[in-house]
């Protein structure tokens, strides 16, 4: 399954747990690079509204991650992945920028079997959202409008325990169609801009899942 204090709601964490049965190394190299820098969002625009004024608008560093997820099989948590970058501007157009991102850790049982290791998100994505009509309320609805540039979020995933493989810098669309079936839910092929809730309080932005999603996950922004 798909599935983010600014906490993000978006679980799903890439493990491609139940899919390692061997000791290896899989690596793909992404085509392209990401004309966007995280103050200047340069796709997208939020229609029906402006976040004008709104708590939302400006350049976030996020302090971590929290995900729980129970689905395909599998359940666990996750922590850590402080680091990345949001950047909203006051049209809701967004960039997000996992080139700092560190490592996020997780743990989970899939089928009795205990899997450990780590992941983390590379490259930008771009895009844009829309928030409370007028974008002066702090809490409400964090929605992707228009179209999303997923085509530069890559993926590296290491599994520690029970045995030892790595993904190396993988794009995220093709480690979950390969793996997504096998992964236990964890990695989120849409972190951060897909629908949730969000929280802003002064220099805190908090999103965290819809209600009655099967995965958790709450990632924590300070503003930049």
């Amino acid at each position: 399954m798909r599935t983010i204090t600014l906490a993000v709601a978006g679980a799903g964490l890439a493990l491609g747990l139940t899919a390692c049965t061997a000791t290896g190394t899989t690596s793909a190299t992404p085509s392209g690079s990401p004309s966007a820098t995280p103050s200047a969002a340069t796709s997208g625009t939020a229609s029906g509204g402006s976040l004008a004024g709104s708590c939302v608008a400006g350049n976030w560093r996020g302090t971590g991650v929290t995900m729980a997820f129970d689905a395909a099989g599998g359940k666990g948590t996750a922590t850590g992945g402080a680091g990345y970058e949001v950047a909203v501007s006051p049209d809701g157009r967004t960039v997000l920028d996992f080139s700092r991102m560190q490592p996020v850790n997780f743990s989970a049982d899939v089928n009795n079997t205990q899997f450990k290791g780590q992941f983390t998100y590379g490259g930008k994505v771009t895009g844009a959202v829309q928030v409370a009509p007028g974008g002066s309320a702090q809490t409400g609805t964090w929605k992707p409008v228009g179209s999303t540039d997923w085509s530069n979020l890559i993926v590296s995933v290491d599994i520690t325990s029970p045995i030892q493989t790595r993904f190396d810098n993988v794009k995220v669309a093709d480690f979950v169609n390969s793996n997504g079936g096998q992964a236990a839910g964890s990695v989120d092929a849409t972190p951060i801009l897909r629908e949730a809730t969000y929280t802003c309080s002064g220099d805190t932005l908090t999103l965290g899942p819809p209600a009655g999603s099967t995965v958790g996950g709450t990632w924590v922004l300070t503003r930049a």
